[in-house]
C-alpha cells in the first residue's frame, strides 16, 4: 500500500472539499482511506481533480468512499446539502416532518422524511418526488404541497454546491447527507 501526502481545501460553498495532491490511480493506503472518509463525513462531497484512473481502481475507490461520478468536461452538477436543509427548516415545518413517513411508488415500505446519518447521527431531510411519493396520513393535495415545499427548501441556493466538470474530475459524495439535483 502507498501512503500519499495530500491536502484538504474546504470549498467556498455550503458543502464540499477539494483533495489536493492525491492520486486515486495508485493503490490506496488504509490510513489515507480513514482520513478521506473522515473528510467525506465532515464536508459531504470530495472533489479530486486531474485524475487518470482505471475503471478497476475507480470501483475500488468507490467501495472505500461513497457514490461517485464522472461527467464530460464543461457540464454542471448541483448537489443539495440535506443536513443543512434540515437545520434551516422553519420550526413548524420541522415539527411536521420530524416523524412523518412517505410511501414511494414501487417501494416495499414507507420511508421517514427525516433520516439519521448512520455514522454521525445528524438529521437530514429526505426529499421525495411529489409525483411518485405520498405522505402517510395526508391527503393527495396536502402530501404534494408538503413534498414540493421540502424540495423547494432543500434546493435553495444557500444549500447548493455547483460543480463545473474539468478534465479528470472525480467526485465522491455522501448519499446520506447530499442529493444530486437535476438542472431544469
Amino acid at each position: 500500500m502507498n501512503w500519499q501526502h495530500f491536502d484538504i481545501r474546504i470549498l467556498d460553498a455550503p458543502l464540499g472539499a477539494e483533495i489536493i495532491g492525491y492520486n486515486l490511480g495508485q493503490e490506496q493506503d488504509d490510513n489515507n482511506t480513514v482520513r478521506l472518509r473522515s473528510a467525506l463525513r465532515d464536508h459531504h462531497l470530495l472533489v479530486f481533480r486531474g485524475q487518470r484512473i482505471t475503471a478497476r481502481l475507480q470501483r475500488e475507490a468507490g467501495n472505500r468512499l461513497a457514490a461517485q461520478a464522472l461527467a464530460p468536461t464543461g457540464e454542471v452538477a448541483l448537489f443539495a446539502n440535506l443536513q443543512m436543509a434540515y437545520d434551516t427548516l422553519p420550526l413548524g415545518l420541522r415539527r411536521m416532518v420530524h416523524n412523518a413517513r412517505a410511501t414511494q411508488e414501487g417501494a416495499a415500505c414507507a420511508l421517514p422524511l427525516v433520516r439519521l446519518h448512520p455514522e454521525t447521527g445528524r438529521r437530514a431531510i429526505l426529499v421525495a418526488n411529489p409525483e411518485t411519493a405520498r405522505v402517510v396520513g395526508a391527503s393527495a393535495a396536502e402530501s404534494a404541497q408538503l413534498l414540493q415545499e421540502l424540495h423547494a427548501h432543500a434546493t435553495r441556493s444557500q444549500h447548493l454546491y455547483q460543480h463545473e466538470w474539468l478534465p479528470g474530475d472525480l467526485l465522491f459524495w455522501d448519499q446520506h447527507s447530499l442529493m444530486p439535483v437535476s438542472l431544469m
